[in-house]
């Protein structure tokens, strides 16, 4: 699911005023949030995106602060849609992952395959069966 240009504009003004930036910290649209980072946060949560686009459609025509007050209010639901969806993706910026400092854990090399054959030779040797 793909946003208008209309409601990117306002998810845009939207999700700056859920995180604003500090000294140390870029705000939403400086990390790319309102650019691609939603999109591909929409696309790890297709659940979300139905209550997601609603809630922007539901702040269009009204000042972003006043907007959130009256969905947190009226729904939250799609309130917390916007808000979930609107963290994930900065927290999948690479700009926001590089101000705190954040390293990925190293992932495993180690290969367990001679673990599984022999936790395999049990079932093997005794041959199939159906309790």
């Amino acid at each position: 699911m793909t946003l208008t240009p209309t409601q990117r504009a306002v998810f845009s003004a939207l999700s700056d005023l859920l995180i604003p930036a500090s000294e140390t910290m870029p705000s939403a649209t400086e990390a790319g949030v309102a650019d691609t980072l939603i999109d591909q946060a929409l696309s790890y949560r297709p659940d979300l995106s139905e209550d997601f686009v609603a809630a922007v459609r539901a702040c269009e025509g009204m000042k972003p602060e006043a907007a959130l007050d009256d969905l947190a209010a009226r729904d939250p639901a799609r309130f917390t849609a916007l808000t979930v969806l609107t963290a994930g993706a900065y927290t999948a910026s690479a700009r926001v992952l590089t101000a705190l400092n954040y390293r990925s854990p190293p992932v495993p090399v180690g290969d367990d395959t001679d673990t599984y054959v022999d936790l395999l030779a049990d079932v093997v040797a005794r041959g199939f069966r159906i309790r």
